[in-house]
């Protein structure tokens, strides 16, 4: 097939803002604990994550490598002190050291012992010294043994990220696969984690070849993706990029996307494409699919007054904000009254309302209501009446001591549909 190499400004713009949404879901991934492979920090990162940079720390450290040097001495055969030296050294960032005792645990490792080569490997990838770290796994025989098909699973994804935070994504991606194959073959949950970071670099690899309009490139590293899990947003992005070229395949994955994100869609996009088809079928004399398609873009058209909603078509009306401390300064609270103007030209029979406090790069839902039905709806145009947001937090509370607090707004005409972020404040301005 061959493609064109441009799309028009409007495709451009939708592209980009998929982009976005993106890598929004996935920091909020992230913030639940989900494994995307991009936010998931080497084997060694995590290790370091769970000693504070301290000065206490540091003294133990320092204690326990004198404790485990005296050992060596007195057990001059025992593999396994070198490699708790090797792990010591590198928290203090002591990686010739390091080097040195995971290189003299392997000298002693009986044969089949793997966490010798492993950790030496995985320092080497810590200092970006890629190919030596692959040469010792290499060595390492594979067995049937669960522990060490997951262990070289954790190092190749461990090699993956390390390439990923260079950039270096279709390099990361082999890595990623490989991993992958080491989960897979032990049915490890860790195989979902492998699955995202092939996600995140095929949609960074579709993301290159757009931005120098090879959209042949971009569609093939899409598609690949897909055989390793079907996401909304690989549906997405994949209708705008055969929209111009294939309306039917466009709309093949339009569809996909409607059936597992409608919030996703732009609508008028959407649109396009159905008329692109009805126009195509009818002057082929294909009627049956011509009112096929009639009927599903009514059907969009009445779906989309019902349930779908742009950040155009609604606005949060600040009436005032005041943060409260108590007596005693242990306790504040937030008050925040406001309305919601509805500039659509629709009414809203039904609207979700959201309200997160952000912070430290975390959130917290403080409201979420549902407002107006088909009796009392907000009409088209109209400004509502006063709302009252009122949370109050403790100095126990993480928030209490964040230097920036924002609180956020979302709004959404359906409860399974994503909600758009519509209003943002920041909070402790006012304190």
């Amino acid at each position: 097939m061959q493609f064109k190499n441009y799309l028009n400004n409007k495709e451009v713009l939708e592209y980009v803002r998929t982009i976005i949404i993106a890598l929004i879901v996935s920091l909020f991934l992230a913030g639940v604990a989900t494994g995307c492979s991009k936010i998931v920090a080497e084997h060694h990162a995590r290790m370091l994550a769970k000693i504070s940079n301290t000065a206490k720390d540091n003294e133990l450290i320092g204690y326990l490598i004198t404790r485990y040097l005296e050992e060596a001495r007195k057990n001059p055969s025992d593999y396994s002190i070198n490699v708790k030296l090797g792990n010591l050294y590198e928290l203090i960032f002591g990686y010739a050291q390091a080097e040195e005792q995971y290189k003299k645990a392997i000298e002693k490792s009986p044969y089949g012992v793997y966490s010798s080569y492993l950790g030496l490997a995985n320092l080497y990838v810590k200092q970006n010294k890629y190919k030596k770290a692959l040469e010792i796994v290499k060595k390492i025989k594979d067995t049937d043994h669960k522990p060490l098909l997951i262990a070289k699973g954790d190092f190749y994804m461990n090699l993956g990220d390390a390439l990923w935070q260079k950039s270096h994504y279709d390099d990361a991606v082999n890595q990623y696969k490989i991993a992958f194959f080491y989960f897979k073959k032990v049915d490890s949950d860790k195989k979902n984690i492998a699955i995202t970071g092939i996600l995140d670099c095929y949609n960074k690899i579709a993301d290159n070849y757009y931005k120098h309009r090879k959209l042949d490139k971009a569609i093939e590293s899409l598609e690949t993706a897909l055989l390793y899990k079907e996401t909304p947003i690989l549906f997405y992005k994949l209708a705008i990029l055969y929209k111009n070229f294939d309306p039917q395949q466009a709309y093949n994955y339009m569809e996909k996307t409607y059936k597992t994100d409608p919030g996703l869609i732009n609508y008028d996009m959407y649109e396009e494409i159905l008329i692109s088809l009805i126009k195509m079928y009818y002057e082929n004399g294909d009627d049956l699919r011509t009112d096929l398609y009639k009927h599903k873009l009514r059907a969009i058209r009445n779906f989309e007054k019902r349930y779908v909603i742009t950040d155009s078509d609604i606005a949060i009306e600040p009436v005032k904000l005041k943060v409260k401390n108590n007596l005693f300064k242990t306790k504040q609270t937030i008050i925040f009254k406001y309305k919601i103007e509805n500039n659509s030209k629709y009414d809203f029979n039904t609207l979700y309302i959201i309200a997160k406090l952000r912070y430290n790069d975390k959130t917290k839902t403080v409201l979420e209501e549902k407002l107006y039905s088909k009796k009392h709806p907000l009409k088209s145009r109209a400004v509502s009446q006063e709302y009252l947001l009122k949370y109050t937090y403790t100095d126990k509370d993480e928030i209490f001591a964040a230097k920036e607090v924002w609180l956020d707004f979302y709004a959404g005409k359906k409860d399974n549909m994503r909600k758009i972020p519509i209003f943002s404040i920041q909070i402790n301005s006012q304190m």
